[in-house]
């Protein structure tokens, strides 16, 4: 067979595979999303800039059509050996002690695997997702952990579309099957609030963090459920959303004091607003724990040196640090294909600061 017959031969082959594949091309995902064909390249490689509403259109088509965009490939000609983590700018996020413990984890199992940790830090007018897809295109990074997860995860929707390895701390968006480590803060939650209710108290506030956080709404459902199997109504006045801050919590705290029925129980969704929260009882001349009882969420260092103490949901964020590691090492080398969850519990630490009901004797406890 002549060497012009045989290339003859294998153009053939692989058109017929192309065509039995179907294999959906940028062209398609183009047309389908109304855009051109370098308006997707600039959505999947995060480059140029697009409107929210067309990145979001391209992704639906990607999603749609079922596009493979060719990063796989691409990174067979070598690795960065380098795990990237990018954080929206905010002032003093690097300095929160509940960062500070999940990056250690991930660092100590990035390096027992090969890897070095790469921070990037996105601008204050830099979209988080065109960072991480910029990352991946130049390839600086072998695969990405998206931390802070949001309800619809712009980052995870993007990266999952572009066949980029990620992980989530936290859970992905729905219908995204990323691999993710989530530490179990519902059920925490339920721990928390039935603790409160056996100490007595029927009026718990709780102080939300922001709802856009994939965090938030698994803490208020635990909360909900924990009062209806007690017998209790949902009562939406004793609920206020807040931001993160120690501010917030001083703020959110002031505004459940300030109802006709204040609670005499409050569950924060994070030390950092329940710190706050205890500021504002402290100027609102009440005493912790025994006026008003007050519970946190992740055991902060400075939670055992307040006063008086905090009790509160300690989350294994060293722990969660190093599955995320690990699953992110799976992605890249694609071991253990396919989606995978890792739940991590959380445990209720008992200390000062949560009092029984007024009218209960403190042998309750």
């Amino acid at each position: 067979m002549t060497i012009d017959r045989f290339s003859f031969i294998v153009r053939l082959i692989v058109s017929a595979l192309n065509r039995f594949t179907m294999q959906a091309t940028i062209k398609q995902v183009a047309q389908r999303a109304g855009v051109s064909v370098a308006t997707v390249s600039y959505v999947l490689n995060g480059t140029g800039v697009v409107t929210d509403e067309t990145r979001q259109r391209v992704l639906d088509a990607v999603a749609e059509l079922n596009y493979q965009p060719q990063y796989a490939a691409r990174s067979m000609r070598g690795r960065s050996h380098t795990l990237g983590v990018t954080l929206p700018s905010h002032p003093g996020r690097l300095a929160e002690p509940a960062l500070a413990e999940l990056m250690s984890g991930l660092a100590d199992a990035a390096a027992a695997r090969g890897y070095f940790l790469l921070l990037a830090t996105a601008e204050a007018d830099q979209d988080e997702t065109e960072l991480c897809l910029s990352l991946a295109r130049t390839r600086r990074v072998d695969g990405l952990v998206l931390l802070d997860m949001q309800v619809n995860d712009a980052r995870a929707q993007a990266l999952a579309a572009a066949g980029v390895p990620h992980v989530c701390a936290g859970p992905p968006p729905s219908g995204i099957d990323s691999p993710a480590v989530v530490i179990d803060v519902h059920t925490a939650a339920i721990d928390a609030t039935r603790y409160l209710l056996g100490l007595g108290h029927r009026r718990i506030g709780l102080i939300q963090l922001p709802s856009e956080l994939a965090l938030s709404e698994p803490i208020v459902n635990g909360y909900r459920q924990a009062l209806t199997d007690a017998g209790l109504s949902f009562d939406a006045t004793l609920v206020v959303e807040s931001g993160r801050s120690e501010e917030d919590g001083y703020q959110a705290m002031t505004e459940l004091l300030a109802s006709s029925n204040p609670p005499t129980a409050v569950l924060a969704g994070s030390d950092e607003l329940a710190f706050g929260a205890m500021h504002a009882l402290t100027d609102a001349r009440l005493v912790v724990g025994r006026d008003v009882a007050l519970v946190g969420f992740d055991d902060l260092p400075l939670a055992t040196h307040v006063n008086p103490p905090l009790t509160t949901v300690r989350q294994p964020r060293r722990a969660q640090g190093q599955q995320l590691a690990i699953l992110l090492d799976d992605a890249i080398l694609k071991r253990n294909v396919g989606a995978r969850t890792v739940m991590l519990s959380a445990h209720l630490i008992i200390r000062r600061s949560s009092g029984p009901a007024p009218g209960i004797p403190w042998t309750m406890r």
